[in-house]
């Protein structure tokens, strides 16, 4: 029997491959690849370009990402030519489904930098009032490079989609409840209910469940 074709998956800002931890066991397949160095003021549909020369299986595979790391696997997707399709999961496909009050984030972009030495003293002050899934994200970003979250803010927010992701197949999954990307403004194929941002930390069997209703049904689909 053949291998499953790899899952590429690319965690939020300021996440990394922890993220998915608890999709690992039900997807032997899954791929987390190390996030490369941007260039100063690079775009995010560029860097896009570059991540997927590098993370190139030279086979079919999926694509996917959960919130900044979504669009990125959607710009990824929309280069790599054995890319079968692209997961979204609690992200957008459109810049016009960024809401009002993500917009105004962007003069604070430069203190984004910030976060990393800022994030730990929070989990210690705030251990005991944050939720399991928060705290975790939040340890994370405390060991996130500082140059990767302002250019990763800035980039997100400034983020045009290029003209070949309308030809990228899409498979979307959001929260009901999530407040970062509100479910009214996005056109998920499946709405979790009662899940908030962090849909693959705290749904993880939902994610698991549409994750592979959806690659079975491609793959059937191309043979």
């Amino acid at each position: 029997m053949p291998d499953a074709d790899p899952l590429i998956l690319l965690p939020g800002l300021g996440a990394d491959e922890r993220m998915f931890s608890s999709l690992r066991s039900e997807l032997p397949q899954l791929v987390t690849p190390f996030w490369i160095e941007p260039l100063r003021r690079e775009s995010l549909v560029d860097y896009s370009r570059r991540l997927a020369q590098v993370i190139d299986p030279g086979r079919p595979c999926f694509v996917g990402g959960a919130s900044f790391g979504g669009v990125v696997a959607l710009e990824v997707a929309a280069v790599l030519p054995n890319a079968r399709a692209c997961f979204v999961i609690g992200s957008i496909q459109s810049a016009e489904a960024r809401p009002w009050r993500v917009k105004l984030l962007r003069p604070v972009t430069p203190f984004v930098g910030m976060l990393p030495r800022v994030s730990p003293w929070l989990v210690s002050l705030l251990g005991s009032w944050l939720r399991s899934p928060t705290r975790g994200v939040m340890t994370q970003l405390g060991e996130a490079d500082a140059w990767f979250l302002t250019w990763a803010s800035h980039a997100i927010l400034t983020w045009s989609p290029s003209p070949e992701t309308a030809r990228v197949h899409v498979c979307q999954i959001h929260g009901e409840l999530d407040r970062v990307f509100p479910v009214h403004m996005v056109k998920p194929d499946h709405v979790v209910s009662g899940a908030g941002h962090l849909i693959s930390i705290t749904h993880p069997e939902s994610v698991v469940a549409f994750l592979r209703d959806r690659m079975a049904v491609i793959e059937s689909e191309s043979s």
